[in-house]
């Protein structure tokens, strides 16, 4: 994920148009809404301010995490004490997502690393489950910097070169031969340059995926994906990273149900989720990957105090409250929840004046405020997850020592032999 900025201030419009009955490859996944014969029906406010042809704001103005972020770091800091937090999305901004990357290159921040060398040794068989799923549509959700999308798009693109090959056989809606690839993500700027640098990455070597970009949060894109006119063709999901697990286990289960829910009358074309969970519960592991010894992560979080002033805008003799010089960082382990949480502590007590509503936020000295956390999930967990919205875990990949993997769950509670070990859980 990247940048959270305010809404940029263009009109918004609802596009509540009829398409007219069509045969289903007369819209082409691969072609922005905006350009297709036939626009989708959009049931939400839609924003008209799209930076480049393929990029697609997806933004609801009404309901938009975006949209609403100065509201929502009010309110939360409007909490009692014990119970204040600040949006996690404050981190994702073009600063924050630098500050990230720079965790992301300490020896002591192993989930990326991992997740990597995961990857590289089975992206084939990843990619030949991918494409056997007959995917029209393929959403990297928080997309981020695309790091490591280049070697799975172009693994998939050469399976579907293949189509004599069993695994990778498929019929896809669109019946063009292509899968449209979208990197969602919150930061303009950032999708824009990763979507550049993706290009030049697999420049002469995509021939069946075409590269484009959403502009939104993850609701938004589960909105924006069950469109009915986009109910032909088959979708799915990739969430790396271990991003799924900076949510609590319920709120998780319930995001991945937006993009399994019934909607407009029809249940979501979902051809699978494609995640990437750190399932490591050795705490001293942890504690280093996630409060390394050169500050990074510490930086990190404090870094969302800028962007709470700068989204609540506050007058510079009330500045203060956001200064990091007034707080700690304070990150602790929770073996019970099997999570490791990054809080905010006050050095002294501190009053602000917000002008919006004209509230009061208040702050006692080491009062501390939630920033975020990160689950670590063993397979179990991730199985149980997936119940809920009605997805059954169907194959699995593991790092040695069997503390990260990339699970592939699908529509269906009936769980097939996925090669996991349950007794294993949890081991690093």
């Amino acid at each position: 994920m990247a940048q959270v900025l305010p809404s940029p201030g263009v009109d918004s419009h609802s596009f509540h148009q009829n398409t007219e009955d069509r045969d289903v490859t007369s819209f082409s996944p691969g072609t922005p809404p905006s350009q297709s014969r036939t626009l989708p029906l959009l049931p939400y406010h839609f924003h008209l301010s799209t930076p480049s042809p393929d990029m697609i704001d997806i933004r609801s103005s009404s309901t938009s995490l975006l949209d609403t972020l100065d509201t929502q770091t009010l309110s939360s800091l409007l909490q009692p004490p014990g119970h204040k937090s600040v949006p996690s999305l404050l981190l994702w901004d073009e600063k924050g997502q630098a500050l990230y990357d720079s965790i992301l290159a300490t020896p002591s921040y192993y989930p990326y690393r991992v997740e990597n060398t995961l990857l590289q040794k089975q992206i084939s068989d990843i990619a030949a489950t991918i494409a056997s799923s007959a995917t029209d549509i393929l959403v990297e959700l928080g997309a981020g910097n695309l790091s490591k999308t280049a070697l799975l798009l172009t693994a998939l693109d050469r399976c579907l070169d293949s189509p004599s090959s069993s695994s990778c056989s498929s019929s896809r809606a669109g019946g063009n031969g292509k899968i449209i690839y979208y990197a969602l993500d919150v930061d303009r700027s950032l999708l824009e340059s990763s979507l550049a640098q993706l290009r030049k990455r697999t420049a002469n070597l995509l021939r069946h995926i075409e590269l484009r970009s959403l502009l939104g949060t993850y609701e938004d894109g589960a909105r924006w994906l069950s469109q009915p006119d986009l109910a032909p063709y088959r979708k799915t999901m990739v969430w790396l990273g271990n991003s799924i697990a900076n949510l609590e286990k319920e709120e998780a289960s319930d995001l991945l149900a937006k993009f399994t829910s019934q909607n407009h009358g029809m249940i979501q074309n979902l051809a699978g989720f494609l995640l990437g969970v750190d399932g490591c519960l050795d705490a001293e592991k942890v504690e280093k990957a996630y409060n390394a010894p050169g500050g990074e992560n510490r930086r990190w979080v404090l870094h969302a105090l800028e962007a709470a002033g700068e989204q609540l805008q506050l007058q510079p003799t009330e500045s203060q409250m956001f200064d990091e010089k007034n707080w700690r960082f304070e990150g602790r382990w929770d073996a019970g929840r099997q999570r490791y949480e990054n809080y905010l502590v006050s050095l002294k007590r501190m009053e602000a004046v917000v002008k919006k509503g004209e509230k009061k936020v208040m702050l006692e000295e080491g009062e501390k405020v939630f920033v975020l956390g990160s689950g670590k999930w063993t397979a179990r967990d991730v199985q149980g997850i997936g119940e809920g919205p009605g997805l059954g875990l169907r194959r699995s990949w593991h790092s040695e020592g069997n503390d990260y993997g990339i699970y592939w769950l699908q529509p269906g509670k009936k769980r097939l032999d996925s090669g996991i070990d349950m007794k294993d859980d949890g081991e690093c």
